[in-house]
């Protein structure tokens, strides 16, 4: 009996090291995303020249996640991490190569002809009111994205192979070495001309290759036994394609939405593009390092021990790590709601060029998305364990329904003259749905649903409440300032007085999520100190 409890306590550590690894990981990748976009405020002077580089991304981004974003996810960790668990790597390897070869070969057809038809796939998506300079911009930015996405899939698919070896640490890494590599394209090149515009995605392009080569050269010992099998009959790899495609749709679902957002704000004045992709940016800041880590690193034990038939042990991994994610993204979402401004104002008002007119713009659609980081955490979680579980149609229903609510929603709110928040406002609703959905059809199976979770959303609701109290009083009392070294001294002062508040209140009412991170934190200065 202590054997199996040591072995649990054991993984339980492993499982730790490793999300704070990936925490660490997203959070240089992250901080250097918003370096990045930072620039792209600073270098673009003109809001028609950066609304034309947020809206390059579009279509490759579009394509990307139809075609392999899902599949990771869906197929290639979870299903190579079983074969792996069942000491069956060869065979498991063999499918994986046969599914990368397949896809290559169709992402490379997509590619090209997004290449080629870039322009009439900006003429039919955009509304009447957009300009035709505007399109031409897009269009001709796009083009180089478009090799991009190729690269980036190699990588994506290398990061996916590694991750169901458990070996995040060779993973967490790569998405910070890209977003240097944009960094500096974008100091480079970026301006506003057509040019300077093109000139920035082919840095970008560059970035993409030196990812791959960079991720592939880090996990070669691993990697290397991928080879190009490209046999589309197989009947393994047939298997594995009906378990990925309704997450690949699902996952082209996502950036369905942003499409339609996208669409939305071409509607709306010049710049509307750009605030709206500011906000984007910063509310997926804690749902990408909390619930990307926790979700990525949960997936191929959860689908080891569902393989298993280790149901007890899959309904409590599930519940504590969907507790993790949301101790953490709650108490985020809370704070840009109440501090949406400040957030918006510190992370891209560096310049004369970023006006307080576009803080106060973009301070306003973050409002609306900050509800959707709850709600996309648990989607995330969700999603993530009926991908483990086999079970990929689940996901697709409850991102269809998204599709259809997300349009619906704008379309009501913006008739009815709500403005930009009418986009964010829509998404979070959609997200709402779909999270609801997704719990249904998840907790069906009583023997794999999470238990415990009420009661642990009243304690970190209470938590929360106590920090926004905080958080108004500090907004009286301390202002935001004019100087730009003043202004991010008392974001910061809110920012670390808001966490120490909804900590100390956390332990008081004895959350474990709480414990859990203090007594790591505390063990490890006593392994220090001794």
């Amino acid at each position: 009996m202590s054997e199996v409890k040591d072995r649990g306590n054991k993984s339980t550590k492993s499982m730790a090291i490793a999300t704070a690894i990936v925490i660490v990981g997203l959070i240089l990748s992250k901080g250097t995303g918003f370096l990045r976009e930072q620039l792209v405020g600073i270098k673009y002077h003109n809001d028609l020249y950066r609304d034309a580089y947020t809206l390059a991304f579009t279509f490759p981004d579009f394509f990307f996640n139809l075609l392999i974003g899902g599949s990771i996810q869906s197929a290639i960790t979870p299903s190579l991490a079983a074969k792996i668990n069942e000491n069956k790597e060869k065979e498991g390897i063999r499918t994986v190569s046969i599914f990368i070869s397949v896809f290559s070969v169709l992402m490379a057809i997509v590619c090209t002809v997004g290449f080629i038809f870039s322009k009439q796939l900006f003429s039919i998506y955009a509304p009447e009111k957009a300009t035709p300079e505007m399109i031409s911009l897009a269009s001709q930015a796009a083009r180089p994205l478009y090799i991009q996405i190729f690269f980036m899939m190699l990588a994506a698919l290398s990061i996916g192979i590694l991750n169901a070896y458990k070996r995040f640490g060779s993973t967490s890494f790569g998405p910070t070495i890209y977003n240097i590599c944009v960094v500096l394209s974008i100091i480079i090149f970026a301006g506003d001309s057509l040019k300077s515009l093109v000139l920035c995605m082919v840095g970008i392009m560059a970035a993409a290759l030196i990812y791959f080569v960079f991720q592939y050269c880090i996990g070669f010992d691993k990697l290397k036994k991928i080879r190009f099998n490209f046999r589309p009959t197989d009947k393994e790899f047939l298997v594995l394609l009906k378990r990925a495609i309704p997450i690949l749709i699902s996952a082209s679902i996502v950036q369905i939405n942003t499409l339609t957002l996208n669409r939305f704000a071409m509607q709306m004045e010049q710049g509307t593009n750009y605030a709206l992709r500011n906000a984007i940016t910063v509310w997926q800041l804690p749902y990408g390092i909390f619930a990307v880590a926790v979700g990525n690193v949960m997936l191929p034990s959860l689908a080891s021990l569902y393989s298993s038939k280790k149901f007890k042990e899959v309904s409590e991994l599930l519940s504590s790590r969907l507790k993790t994610a949301l101790f953490m993204t709650i108490p985020s979402a809370a704070f840009l709601f109440v501090m949406s401004s400040d957030t918006i104002r510190a992370f891209f008002k560096w310049s004369s060029a970023y006006t307080e007119y576009n803080v106060q713009r973009g301070a306003i659609i973050l409002m609306g998305f900050s509800f959707a980081i709850i709600a996309q955490t648990g989607v995330l979680m969700f999603n993530q364990a009926f991908y483990a579980i086999g079970k990929t149609r689940a996901p697709l229903f409850a991102g269809l329904v998204s599709m259809v609510t997300n349009p619906l929603f704008c379309f009501i709110l913006v008739k009815i003259g709500a403005g930009p928040i009418s986009m964010s406002i829509a998404y979070s609703l959609s997200s709402f749905i779909q999270l609801l959905i997704l719990i249904w059809l998840y907790c069906s199976d009583r023997r794999i649903a999470p238990g415990n979770i009420l009661w642990f959303l009243v304690k970190s609701l209470v938590c929360v409440a106590l920090m926004v109290i905080i958080l108004v009083l500090l907004n009286q009392f301390i202002p935001t300032g004019d100087r730009k070294i003043i202004q991010l001294i008392y974001f910061a002062i809110k920012g670390i007085l808001a966490i120490f508040v909804y900590f100390a209140c956390a332990c008081l009412i004895k959350m474990d999520e709480a414990l859990f991170w203090i007594r790591k934190v505390l063990s490890r200065f006593g392994k220090t100190a001794s």
